[in-house]
C-alpha cells in the first residue's frame, strides 16, 4: 500500500480547464438524473427516504463514470517502451491492461499501462502506484474506510457496515486481508520512525492487576477453575501500568500525569503462591530504557495470588502492587 507521490512516473494531467469541464459535465448529468428521478408529481407525495437513497446512488455512479472516462482517456502512464522497474532492471512496456477498483464512488475499471520486467519477472502499472492502488483493488478512501471500521468492531461487521453506511460491501476477507496489510505497515513504520522522547520523571510509579479473559476449551486443559466440576473457563491475564506522578493536587497529594500511563499485558505463567517473573520483566525492561545512563533495573520475581509485593529492592514494606513505586531514576 506504498503511496507514490505526486509527479513521479504515470502522472495524470492537472490543467485547470481540464477541472472545470469536468466539474460543470459532472453537475449536468446529476442535475438531469436528479429532476428525472423526482418526476413532475406532487412533493408532499414522494418517498424521502427512497429518493435521498437513490439520488445519492445515482450521483455517485455517474461521477464515478465521469472519473473513469477522464482517467481512461488520459494516456500520459505510457512512459515509453522501457520503464525502471523496482528492482533495478528495466521493465518493457506490454499492453494497456483493466482491472476494477472498489472505489468511495463505486466501482471503476481503469486502463493503465503494463510494464513487465524480465529480470524478476515481475509486472507493475505505474498509475497504480501514482493512485495510492499499487497493491490493492480499494482506493485510498475505501481503505481508510476498511481500516477505521475493522479497529471497531469485528471483519464481518466491518463489512456489514461499509454496505449499509457508505454502500460499498467488499466482503470480510477483503476487510481482513486490508486491516492485517494497514497494521503491517503500521508496525514497521513505529519500528523504523522514532520521535525523540521527552526527558523521564525522576521517580516512575508501576503497577499491577489481572483479570480473566475467555479461552478455547484447548487452551484450559488441566488448569483448575471455579466451575463446578473444578474447571476453568478463562485464564489470567496480567496488565501492568507505568507512570509519573509530578504533580500535586491542592492538598499536596501526587497526582497521576496526564499522558504518562504505559500499557503492557501478557497471560499469567504462574499460580496463587507461584512467580512469574514474565509479567514484571516488561515493565522493568520499558523502566530500564527510560533511564538509560544508570543501567537497567534488577530482576525480581512477583509472588501471585496475594497483594504484597517486592517489586523492586527499594520498595517502602507493606506497599501494595497498586501503590509500588519503581527505582528513582534522578
Amino acid at each position: 500500500m506504498r503511496r507514490t507521490p505526486a509527479g513521479e512516473r504515470g502522472g495524470l494531467g492537472t490543467g485547470g480547464g481540464s477541472k472545470r469541464g469536468l466539474q460543470a459535465a459532472l453537475q449536468a448529468e446529476v442535475v438531469a438524473e436528479i429532476e428525472a428521478l423526482i418526476g413532475p408529481g406532487a412533493i408532499d407525495r414522494i418517498d424521502f427516504e427512497a429518493i435521498e437513497a437513490a439520488a445519492r446512488r445515482r450521483a455517485l455512479q455517474l461521477a464515478a463514470r465521469v472519473i473513469e472516462r477522464r482517467l481512461n482517456a488520459d494516456t500520459s502512464d505510457h512512459a515509453g517502451s522501457t520503464l525502471a522497474c523496482p528492482c533495478g532492471n528495466a521493465a518493457r512496456y506490454v499492453d494497456r491492461r483493466s482491472k476494477t477498483f472498489q472505489t468511495a464512488l463505486g466501482e471503476m475499471t481503469l486502463e493503465r499501462a503494463y510494464y513487465h520486467c524480465a529480470a524478476c519477472e515481475g509486472g507493475f502499472c505505474p498509475r497504480d502506484g501514482v493512485l495510492g492502488m499499487e497493491d490493492s483493488s480499494l482506493s485510498p478512501a475505501v481503505t481508510r474506510m476498511v481500516g477505521l471500521a475493522a479497529a471497531m468492531v469485528s471483519f464481518q461487521e466491518a463489512d456489514e457496515l461499509m454496505g449499509e453506511l457508505a454502500g460499498l460491501p467488499v466482503g470480510a476477507k477483503q476487510v481482513e486481508r486490508t486491516a492485517e496489510a494497514l497494521g503491517a505497515e503500521i508496525a514497521e513504520d513505529e519500528r523504523v520512525v522514532v520521535e525523540p522522547s521527552p526527558p523521564c520523571a525522576p521517580t516512575m510509579y508501576l503497577g499491577m492487576d489481572g483479570t480473566g479473559v475467555p479461552m478455547r476449551a484447548s487452551e484450559l486443559e488441566g488448569r483448575q477453575g471455579k466451575q463446578p466440576d473444578g474447571g476453568s473457563k478463562t485464564r489470567e491475564v496480567k496488565l501492568v501500568t507505568i507512570w509519573s506522578a509530578e504533580g500535586r493536587d491542592d492538598e499536596g497529594t501526587p497526582v497521576r500525569d496526564a499522558g504518562s500511563v504505559k500499557l503492557r499485558s501478557g497471560p499469567a505463567t504462574g499460580g496463587p503462591g507461584r512467580r512469574c517473573p514474565v509479567d514484571l520483566e516488561s515493565g522493568r525492561r520499558a523502566l530500564s530504557r527510560s533511564r538509560p545512563d544508570r543501567g537497567p533495573l534488577p530482576r525480581q520475581g512477583i509472588p501471585l495470588g496475594r497483594r504484597q509485593g517486592h517489586l523492586w529492592p527499594n520498595q517502602r514494606p507493606g506497599c501494595t502492587m497498586g501503590q509500588a513505586a519503581a527505582r528513582r531514576t534522578g
